[in-house]
This record gives structure tokens, sequence and C-alpha cells, in this order.
């Protein structure tokens, strides 16, 4: 598959030579800005009466050209390399006393392939490099070189930039930020980084969101940390059966955990194949936690009688009617009062695999 820079994007429903090999799916692009971003140039009279406004102009033409590279990426991830009837509205929304732009960019996402006459269209299409790109290219280059040094400040700029453009090869860098804002930053420091963090995320391609997330869980060891993660796994429904029950095989207590809830979580829809996961998921939770601690038998004093004990991982010894280790106050298989429990998850997933059955 080619990259999504390389898609041919057309407002015409063929392609001259190019033949179309099959219609995959109708796409669509959306981009919501404040109405602020106009007023802000109207604001400057001199540079908008008698002539042309040039920072207008390019202002619309960035907008234009960030409606068609969504509309690339949205066509990259349906396996399409090229789309047909390009079309681009704009429509205010306001409510609240305020107002936003909406920018919608909707086509045909197809594969074509180039016919005999013309078998190099593609080098032909992109053979000019803009400025822009050039730009582009130089500014994404920056940053990189500047993340993997431990050299780069998450201005507002940069997060805009990172996340338009989609740049994955930012995540282990952010990553590694997660655990900083977890274990450095106050509450609202970290609310900040976690939502900006979710948008960069959201817009980036499918196959590439979850994996960095997930092993992020395994090795995070900072709470808030977690919560950063945890919470967009969850509003972004990237619930991902293979990596959560990588989880609740991890040794760790506390990473097994984390799959215990991310398992309450949701993914965006739900197929027949799904139950099966889904199924699979629940019979990796009852098996996979077990006693941890050890139940035994202890000689009374005074007595030849033994009586039945338990002993905890912090090493308390027990009578078999404490439910929770008088010492550390988890039971024997490491749970606290608070905890999510094992059974509470197994009996949510069976009544979600029974919903999906019959809405199935």
């Amino acid at each position: 598959m080619k990259k999504s820079k390389d898609i041919i994007v057309t407002t015409t429903s063929s392609l001259e030579g190019m033949n179309i090999v099959k219609h995959l799916k109708p796409i669509s692009a959306h981009i919501v800005i404040g109405t602020n971003i106009f007023s802000d140039f109207l604001g400057g009279l001199t540079d908008v009466f008698g002539g042309k406004s040039n920072s207008y102009q390019k202002k619309l033409k960035e907008i234009y050209e960030d409606a068609i590279k969504e509309i690339k990426f949205a066509c990259n991830e349906v396996g399409g390399n090229c789309v047909l009837g390009l079309k681009i509205d704009i429509d205010e929304i306001s409510g609240k006393g305020k107002s936003m732009f909406m920018i919608t960019a909707i086509g045909t996402a197809v594969i074509v392939e180039s016919d005999k006459k013309d078998e190099d269209i593609y080098q032909k299409i992109n053979e000019h490099v803009s400025v822009d790109e050039l730009n582009e290219l130089r500014t994404k280059k920056s940053i990189i070189y500047k993340a993997e040094n431990s050299n780069l400040e998450l201005t507002a700029e940069i997060w805009s930039f990172i996340t338009n453009n989609r740049m994955v090869e930012m995540l282990p860098f952010l990553m590694k930020k997660v655990a900083y804002a977890g274990a450095n930053y106050g509450n609202s420091h970290i609310d900040d980084f976690s939502e900006k963090l979710k948008i960069f995320i959201e817009n980036l391609p499918e196959s590439q969101k979850k994996k960095y997330l997930y092993d992020s869980l395994k090795n995070n060891k900072n709470e808030n940390s977690n919560k950063i993660i945890l919470d967009i796994i969850k509003s972004l429904y990237l619930l991902d059966v293979s990596e959560t029950i990588g989880l609740l095989e991890n040794e760790k207590l506390s990473v097994k955990k984390l799959g215990l809830l991310i398992s309450t979580y949701d993914q965006l829809n739900y197929s027949q194949n799904d139950i099966d996961n889904l199924q699979l998921l629940k019979k990796t939770i009852e098996i996979t936690f077990t006693e941890r601690g050890e139940r035994t038998t202890k000689k009374q004093m005074l007595s030849s009688k033994e009586k039945e004990v338990w002993v905890c991982e912090c090493s308390k010894v027990n009578n078999s009617e404490n439910e929770y280790c008088e010492s550390c106050l988890k039971d024997i298989f490491g749970f606290e009062k608070i905890d999510l429990r094992p059974e509470k998850v197994i009996s949510h997933l069976g009544d979600k695999i029974n919903l999906i059955r019959e809405l199935i």
C-alpha cells in the first residue's frame, strides 16, 4: 500500500490513464476550527481593504490542504490508493454563544491501477515538490531530532503540528512523557497533557494506536501515568482483547489488575468473531487469578490439634476465617477490599456476550 501522501485525490468520477479496480466505500474527513481564526485576520483592516489579504488567503489554503490530507489518511486506512469525486463543504456550528466552522471533505475511496499506456502515472503526478511540502518535512525532521535527544518542548504549536501530521514517530517520546507527567506534574498539568495526548492518538491510524498504550502499562509504575493511558483506552474505545490477555498473563499482579480493569472497557463495534474473543478473555480471567498465599495448618498453643491458617505474600500468618490479611489488608489472591474483583468482571463479560448475541 502506498503512503497516504501518494494517494491521488480528484473531484472527477474517473482518472485519465487509470483503471478503477474496486470501489471501496464513501469516506469523509472533518476539521473543526473556531470563527476567531478569521476575525483575527479581519482585525487588521489595512490587510483586507485596498487589495487581497495574503494572510487570509494563506490560512484558507492551509485549511483546504488539511482537509485533503485528512481524506488521504481516511482512504489509506481502508486500503485505497485514490479518492474520486472529492467535495469540500464548510458549515457553521453555533451553541452557547460560540461559533465554529466545520470543514467536511467527502469522496469515494477506490483502488486504481495504471493502464499500459501510462504505467508511471504516480511518478508523473508527484514529480513536483512544493515549498510547503519542503518546509513541512524540514519541520518534521527537526521535531524528531529534538525528541530523540530529549530536547523538545511540547508547545501548543508543536502539539498542533504533530497531531495534524499524524506523526507516529513521536509515540515513543510521548510515552516517556506520560511516565514523566505522572511522576512530576500537578493535576491540572496532567489533565492538560492527557487531553492533548488523547487528541494526538485519536488521529493516528488504527493499527498504530494500541501497541504503545498497552506496552506502556506493562512498564509504567506510576499510578498517575497509568490513569492517563487507561483514560485514553477507555474514552477512545481501544479495547484490544489480545493485548488485554497479554496484561492478564503478566507475572506482576499490578499489571494483571490493569488488564482486569480494561476488560470492562469497550471497542467501537462488535462482530460474531468478537464473541469468541470475549469468551477467551473471560476464560483467561477465570484461570489467571490464583491464590498467591498458601493455605496450611498450624498447631494450637496448649493443644495437639491443628487449625487451618493461610500465609499471606507478606509472610503474615492469618486465621482461616480472616478474609483479609491483618498486616497488609490483602486477601489470599492479593486483592484489597476496594479492588475490582475478577468475578465481577467475569459476570460483566458474560452479560456483554449475551447482549451482542441478541443484537447479532
